[in-house]
């Protein structure tokens, strides 16, 4: 039969399991143009850290470095830039008031008061003093929900490793290890199973993926024009019936973090490669999922000469700065093309029609 865009939307609506049902929690970021210390213009006087600073969300003008305790920065995602499998932070910091109280996947949380911020850190003190004195023509007592957030719930994931969502054309998927980074027009993804997060990372990422807007618009979930939280817990997730693929995918989510993170500092230097490479991955990646979600025929062979080549060590390899690591993902990929097994491998009429599809269609 002839596979149609419709009829593989359709295919795709049907699964049952979403990103919802694995999800401890889906939620979006702080609003970046409600909330009174997203929209600091701070001042440089009394620096005594320049590297951090804060923007003026509504006219991106007057950006001054700033001096601000550290303990109340985090790193600031921005959805203007590629976040694919790797967090890229802007040069932005965003500063947060708030103590977070454990070390739980849900954490509790409590505004400092005015008196407390004013002893542990004078600085940001300052900062919001002053802004409250220019904002008011009339002095006012100073009170927390001066600088306290209109909402407040993504608190609840800071320091909890979670999945950032971006939607510029497409959706773009980038795992947060350690949960610091604060984002904006964008959704948090916590799940269950901690094993799941890279897998879910290259689903996201995925050429199949740019079906799901489809399948929100029809329906009716799709609500405004930018990504959601309802929306993305609508996305449908099916797993491979071979552990050994799911495992080969994530590995090659493992992979793509670190050749993100590389390209992304090797722009200055001009290091060529990455992009090659990330480019063979993901499309091995692609048709792994396009198999689990649809096919499940892919040739065995294929199988067997990923499995037996895509491996990785236990250790956190993906966040190292050690370039010579790029070698050994070269010789990874040549050892795959190389093998007399994937030359011979070959796919079923219903897969190539389905790529021919995916490939012609002008939405995906």
């Amino acid at each position: 039969m002839f596979w149609s865009k419709d009829y593989i939307v359709e295919r795709l609506s049907k699964i049952p399991r979403t990103l919802e049902d694995i999800s401890i929690e889906v939620f979006e970021g702080v609003s970046p143009t409600n909330d009174f210390l997203q929209k600091a213009g701070l001042s440089s006087e009394n620096c005594i850290d320049a590297s951090y600073v804060c923007r003026d969300s509504h006219t991106n003008a007057g950006i001054e470095q700033v001096g601000m305790e550290k303990e109340l920065m985090y790193p600031y995602v921005d959805d203007s830039i590629s976040n694919e499998f790797a967090v890229q932070s802007t040069q932005y910091q965003l500063m947060l008031p708030y103590e977070i109280l454990d070390n739980n996947i849900r954490k509790e949380y409590r505004i400092f008061q005015p008196e407390e911020l004013k002893a542990r850190f004078p600085i940001a003190y300052k900062q919001i003093t002053e802004i409250k004195q220019q904002s008011e023509s009339e002095k006012q007592e100073f009170v927390s929900a001066d600088y306290r957030f209109e909402n407040e719930s993504f608190l609840r994931y800071i320091n909890t490793p979670k999945i950032i969502v971006t939607n510029n054309s497409r959706l773009q998927a980038s795992y947060d290890p350690t949960g610091k980074h604060v984002f904006a027009n964008g959704v948090g993804v916590v799940l269950g199973d901690p094993t799941l997060y890279l897998y879910v990372t290259a689903v996201l990422n995925s050429s199949i993926a740019r079906a799901f807007p489809e399948i929100w618009s029809r329906e009716g979930v799709q609500s405004r024009g930018k990504l959601n939280s309802q929306m993305l817990k609508r996305f449908p997730i099916a797993f491979p019936k071979k552990e050994t693929t799911e495992k080969v995918i994530s590995t090659i989510s493992r992979y793509l973090i670190y050749l993100n993170r590389q390209k992304q500092m090797a722009r200055a230097y001009a290091i060529p490669g990455y992009q090659e490479l990330i480019d063979f991955y993901k499309r091995i990646s692609d048709l792994l999922i396009l198999d689990t979600y649809i096919t499940n025929e892919l040739d065995p062979k294929l199988l067997d000469v990923l499995a037996e080549n895509i491996t990785a060590s236990d250790g956190g390899f993906e966040y190292s700065a050690d370039i010579n690591l790029l070698i050994g993902l070269q010789e990874i990929k040549k050892n795959i093309l190389s093998s007399p097994d994937f030359g011979d491998c070959r796919f079923s009429n219903k897969f190539t029609n389905i790529l021919a599809t995916l490939k012609n269609s002008t939405v995906w």
